[in-house]
């Protein structure tokens, strides 16, 4: 896989590179897939976002590159713009909503695994728990907007 790290050798990936995946009407694009590392290019838009679930495994961190999306995590939330950075560590219940349009960030995780979840590509509630549980991930309650 293109995608794929090697330990001890370089990796590059051109502008626009990567595996295509998704995740409802998302744009999802597989950017590194190794056991230590994971990464994601997203283009969502509101109302396919995920709902408030927990990573036993992973610690996950979005940088935001457009939009603005609030960030729900750990009963808090957070206002995010283009640049802006949060950490979802696991064990602490998480999703995030879309304020405008679309939003573009990059998900990274580690260790790495879970990035495989999106080859999947689920288009209903149903497919996408079932997605999340099949990568060890625990479901805890809607979206936000749904709850």
């Amino acid at each position: 896989m293109a995608t794929q790290l090697q330990q001890r050798r370089p990796y590059a990936l051109a502008a626009g590179g990567g595996q295509p995946m998704a995740w409802f009407d998302a744009d999802i694009t597989l950017k590194a897939a190794a056991p230590e590392l994971g990464v994601v290019e997203v283009t969502i838009a509101p109302g396919d976002e995920p709902p408030l679930h927990v990573h036993a495994n992973e610690d996950e961190w979005f940088y935001l590159l457009d939009g603005e999306v609030t960030f729900h995590v750990g009963g808090e939330n957070f206002a995010g713009a283009a640049g802006s950075f949060v950490s979802f560590p696991r064990g602490i219940a998480h999703t995030f909503s879309v304020e405008t349009e679309t939003a573009r960030f990059l998900v990274i995780n580690t260790p790495g695994g879970f990035e495989q979840m999106f080859s999947r590509g689920p288009k209903s509630l149903e497919e996408a728990v079932a997605a999340l549980e099949e990568f060890g991930m625990e479901v805890v309650g809607p979206h936000p907007r749904n709850a």
